[in-house]
This record gives structure tokens, sequence and C-alpha cells, in this order.
């Protein structure tokens, strides 16, 4: 007995030393109620300040400045001049806040949305006529019945790698408190329907923090945290690294300097002179205010005027990127440590003219209470609890706030198809075209890019190639794209990657209003033998040129053609008449290949015949591999002949004469028969 009493002692010390583990790593995830509630409160007070410090500030005459767009190398002096704006009786919301307190409502009714119904909430709610940008294209495209995330892709929204998605969702990460990926996740959701590739990354990155600072309070950790969602292959990513490591060599010299790095981030990524290969596009671009918000908070160091306006001064898209700043800083401070001002300022909000028809909270203490109502929906649908009542109540966190792994795209190593079989032969092919620009600095200068191998510019940020030379009229014969080889090769494919658009209005609707250029409106194929061109039979599309759809992949395919050039050839759209392209790369054989040489062995035997009879009249058409050797998008009795024509070739020689070839051409006849009657 006394030994059993001993066994069940022991047993209940273990059972109370791992109890008491388990309620320490609960403590370090949970969350009192009206802790988080001021948290709240601070946040959306926030970020409602610093959106009204970053619309507009004054000079020592009093005069209005607006932030917005200009930007300059150092930042900018000015007064932000807070007692202009606190002293309002009520704040009024624009696109920092419109649509996210539209989201807040639709995560109240719902904490799983569909992309349709968030589609159905822009429909009924969002006055398009209001937002900019990549919102108003992705408000035209849910006006012609499309849904997230087509309208936020860079096939369909012009303005895909704009700021839109991280100044609309980074409020969504304080509903997924301490969970991380689920910010993101609903980062990526609602965001996708502006956004997509490493400007919706920002988003994540943002909405991160934002869930993150429910726990931790230090200023680096939540940029450290945040950046753990954010692929490594992603420009987002490569920006906030470079703005962490130039704070911290900053820092380590025991002061710190926010101008000096604004320069090097300006250097880099904010002028259209800069060292990155060219690649700033405009002020409301994703990647530059990523760049200044980080540097703003970490250069604020939690204060959060101080945190406000280096994220003004700064420049770029000044009232957003002060928005989201200063919502992160009230979302760690709290609204009662808030400074005394802006804690004292109105309480009232109205959502302005852009979102209509919403039935919601109008004061900053009530639109926290639904967030804080969010937020336990989403507590409690991720496997937390709730203990307690009233304010007294906790959050209990589960202790996972891992990270899904990351969807990566790292830039291929070289070319493929012909171009890298040539070269890794130590053959050389070379990009020419109608419009031809060589600097290796400039993205849409380089024709040497449409042979590196990325085909896919949504990560990277690549912009490209093109042939804009400022004309009105694009050259005689049309605008085109070739590849030069230093030897005859076969041909039996072509992939044009296009690119992007230039638009006449940057708010225009590009379907009415013509664009600038970019795409082409025709293609044709043509081979070239010792600088005679000849167009390829049989030319088949993988999809039809479209106007509207922007970085297209087009394959396309025809007759197995011999020749040591190759090129697209079409007539150019847009006002200006120019195209663009990202990759163009050719498939085939290094050496002219024999009609019916199927497996490219340099034989045309029994092997040949055996793949044409397997795939003799396959309903999807078919291609050379598969023995369409006429090009005509099946495989039939007259791809036969040809095989049949050619048989016994060896490689030197060999075509089998009549009648055997007849011989031939019967017993592949009966066997593709009895293929079918089986």
């Amino acid at each position: 007995m006394s030994r059993k009493l001993s066994i069940y002692k022991r047993l209940a010390i273990i059972l109370m030393v791992v109890l008491g583990w388990a309620a320490l790593a609960i403590a370090d995830r949970q969350i009192s109620a009206d802790v988080y509630l001021d948290k709240l409160q601070g946040m959306w007070l926030g970020e409602i300040a610093g959106n009204y410090a970053g619309r507009g500030t004054f000079d020592n005459g009093g005069n209005l400045i607006s932030r917005e767009g200009p930007v300059r190398r150092g930042g900018w002096d000015y007064d932000i001049g807070w007692d202009s704006f606190l002293q309002a009786t009520q704040w009024v919301g624009d696109d920092d806040t419109n649509l996210e307190y539209l989201y807040m409502t639709e995560l109240a009714a719902n904490p799983n949305p569909t992309s349709a119904s968030i589609a159905q909430a822009w429909s009924d709610h969002v006055d398009i006529n209001r937002f900019y940008i990549a919102n108003k294209q992705a408000g035209w495209l849910i006006e012609d019945g499309n849904i997230p995330p087509q309208t936020g892709s860079m096939q369909s929204n012009m303005h895909w790698y704009a700021i839109d998605s991280q100044i609309t969702t980074e409020t969504l990460g304080s509903a997924a408190p301490g969970m991380r990926q689920r910010a993101a996740d609903l980062a990526g959701q609602f965001g996708s329907v502006s956004n997509s590739g490493y400007s919706l990354h920002a988003a994540q990155f943002y909405a991160a923090m934002y869930s993150s600072a429910a726990i931790d309070t230090d200023i680096e950790t939540l940029v450290n945290k945040g950046l753990e969602v954010v692929p490594t292959t992603s420009r987002t990513h490569e920006v906030i690294q470079d703005v962490v490591d130039w704070y911290t060599a900053d820092a380590a010299d025991g002061t710190l300097d926010w101008r000096s790095t604004q320069s090097l981030l300006y250097d880099k990524y904010g002028s259209s002179g800069a060292t990155s290969n060219n690649r700033y596009r405009i002020w409301i671009e994703s990647t530059v205010n990523t760049g200044a918000t980080t540097l703003a908070l970490l250069y604020g160091e939690g204060d959060f005027k101080d945190t406000v306006e280096i994220g003004i001064l700064a420049g770029w898209d000044t009232d957003c990127n002060a928005a989201t700043a200063g919502g992160l800083v009230g979302m760690v401070k709290g609204y009662s440590q808030l400074p005394a001002d802006v804690m004292a300022a109105t309480d009232n909000y109205a959502v302005g003219s852009g979102v209509v028809g919403v039935t919601g909270p109008t004061t900053i203490t009530g639109i926290a209470q639904t967030w804080q109502a969010v937020a336990e929906m989403q507590i409690i649908a991720s496997g937390g609890s709730i203990t307690g009542e009233g304010a007294s109540r906790t959050y209990h966190l589960t202790d996972d706030d891992s990270i899904a792994p990351l969807i990566e795209r790292p830039d291929p190593t070289g070319p493929g198809g012909l171009v890298g079989l040539v070269l890794a032969n130590g053959g050389t092919v070379t990009p020419t075209a109608a419009v031809e620009y060589t600097d290796p600095n400039n993205d849409r200068r380089n024709l040497n890019a449409i042979i590196d191998g990325i085909t896919d510019v949504s990560y990277n940020g690549h912009l490209p190639y093109w042939s804009d030379d400022g004309a009105m009229a694009q050259p005689a014969g049309g605008d085109f794209y070739q590849l030069d080889f230093d030897e005859d090769v076969t041909f039996t494919e072509l992939i044009f990657y296009e690119g992007d658009i230039r638009w006449s209005n940057i708010n225009g609707d590009p379907s009415i209003l013509e664009p600038k250029g970019g795409y082409f409106l025709n293609l044709i194929v043509e081979v070239g033998n010792d600088g005679v061109f000849t167009e390829v039979a049989n030319l088949r599309m993988s999809e039809e040129l479209d106007a509207m759809a922007f970085f297209q992949e087009i394959s396309l395919s025809f007759v197995p053609t011999v020749g040591d050039a190759i090129r697209i050839r079409g007539d150019a759209g847009g006002t200006m008449e120019f195209t663009s392209i990202v990759e163009l790369i050719a498939n085939g054989f290094l050496d002219s290949l024999v009609s019916g040489d199927i497996n490219a062995d340099r034989k045309v035997s029994l092997s040949d015949l055996t793949i044409l009879a397997t795939n003799y009249n396959r309903p999807d058409g078919g291609n050379w591999a598969d023995g369409d050797l006429n090009g005509d998008g099946v495989i039939t009795l007259a791809d036969l002949t040809i095989l049949a024509t050619h048989f016994g070739y060896d490689g030197t020689g060999g075509d089998i004469p009549e009648p055997a070839s007849a011989l031939l051409l019967a017993f592949g006849w009966g066997a593709m028969l009895f293929r079918v009657r089986r």
C-alpha cells in the first residue's frame, strides 16, 4: 500500500511539473481582453491620426503643403502641424481606412469569407469613383463579373505592383492576435482584390506585424516576425532586409540618422536613376513605400509622433506610410499610452464617401469593440479559448505561431530551350529586335534580358523590355523580337512571354482609354536562313492575343523548320505603337531533324512508328514529340506518310525505296486500325 502511494505521489509530482510548464507556456500566449481593447483603440486612432498627419503638412507660415508624392534624397524638413488636425470634430476616412472598415463588418458577419463574398461586398458597398490605382482597376474588373484573386492578378490588373493592398489590410492582423499565419492569410485573401506577387507580400508583412503586436512590444522584433511571412525570393523581402541592415549598421555607430538610410533607400529603390536596374515605377508603388514604412518604424523606436513624422518626411505615399506605421505603434502602446493630445482627439469617425451603405459603429471606441468581437471569433476558430466574463476575460491562444512553408520563386540560373542548349555547347545566341537597346542597368532597355531564363516577374520586380522609342509609329514591317543562332537548328515551337502595358492615364480604364502601348495586335513566326526569313507552316497559338490580358504566355507551335534564326513579328498596339516582352524561348533540336524522327535519336525507325501509332487520332491533338509531323494539330495518315517516306534513315541516309515504303504504310495503317478497334 505504501509503495502504491509512493508511485501515486511521484506521478502527481510529475503531473504538477508538466502542468506547471504548460501553464507557463499558456501564460506567454494569453491576452487580457481589456488590455487588447485598449490596443485596438490605440491602433485605430493611431492609423487615423497618422493618415491625417500625412495628408498634408504646414510650413512655418501656416500654408498647407501636400506631402503625397514629392520625394527627395534625404527626405524633407517641414513641420507636421499636429494641432491643425487633432482639433477636428470628426475623423473622416479615406482609402487608408474605409476598406478596412468594410472588411471589419464582413469578418464580423462571417469569420471565413469567400472570394465571391468579398467581391459581392465590393459590388454592394464600394464606389470605385472614390478609389484609385489598383483598387479602381479591381472595381471595374468586379463590375465585369470577376472575383479575387483574378481582380488583383498581374494578368488582369495593370497596377498589381502598387501600394493598394498593403494600405487596406494591415489592420486585419489585429483580428488574428498572435496568429501570424492567419493574419497573413486574411491579408492575402482581402488584398488579392487589388494586388498579387511581391506587393501582396507587403500586405502580409504588415498584417503579421499587427498580429504580433498583440503580444510583442519591441519594434525590431515585430519587423523580424513580419519578415518571416515574406518569401525570401520576393522583392518585398529584399527591401525590408536592406532597410533592417542599413538601420543595424547605422545603430552600430551609436547614433541614428534616418535621413542617411532614406538616401540609401532612394538610391536603390526610389528614383528613376536607381542603381537596381531602374526598377522604380512611380511613387505609389509597393516596394519603396514598404521600405519607407519599415524605416519609420525602426527609427521611430516606438515613439508615436517620431514614427509618424519620419514616415511623412521620408516621402513617397506619405499618408499611407504614416497611417500604417502609426497604427502599429498605436497597437503596441495602446490608446492609454499615446501622447496626451492624440489621446484627447475626437472619438468620432465617419466612413468616407468611397464606402456606402455599411452599417457599423461611428466612434473609434465602437470600432475597436467590433474589431475585438472579430478577433474573438478568429481566436476560437483557430483553436484558442476565452475564459472569464466581461472586461476581465482572458484570451488563450494556441501555442503554435508557426508559419506555413513559403512559396518561393527563385530566378532560374540561365535560359532554357534551344538557347540554353546552344550556350551549354559553347555556341552563341544573340537577341535582336526592331527597336534595340542594350543597357544592362535598365530592364526596360536591356534586350539581352529576353534570353536570361526569367519568365516570371511577380516576385523579383524585374520590368519587361519595351520597344518604346518615343516615336508615334512602329518600324516598317511591324515590331519583332528575334533570336540569332551561330548554327543551324530545328525549331518546333516559340514561347512568347508578354510584358505589361504603358497606360495613358494612371486611373483610366484601359478597355476604354487606349493604352500607349506594350502589346501586339497580331503575330506570325518566321524562321531565317542566312538572312532570308520565311513564315512557318501550320502555326498554332495556345491562346489568342488579348490587349487587356497582360503578361500572356503564348506557345506558338508549327511544322519543324530548320534555320539559324527565328522571330515573332506583328503589328504593335497602342497610341505609341510599341510592344513589351519578358522572355522568348525557342524549342526544338540542335541538329537539323529528319521528318519522321519523332524521338530525335537521329533515326527513323520502328520506335518512331510506335509513338505515332500510340497517339494516332488522339482527341487533344498532339505535337512533334507525339507524332504530329506536319503540324496540323492532329495525328493522322498524313503523318504516317511522312514517316514512311524517310523510314530507315540512320543518320547517314538510307531512306527505303518503293515499294517497301508502301508496305510500311500498310503495316502502320493496320496497326492503328487495330489500336482503334481495341
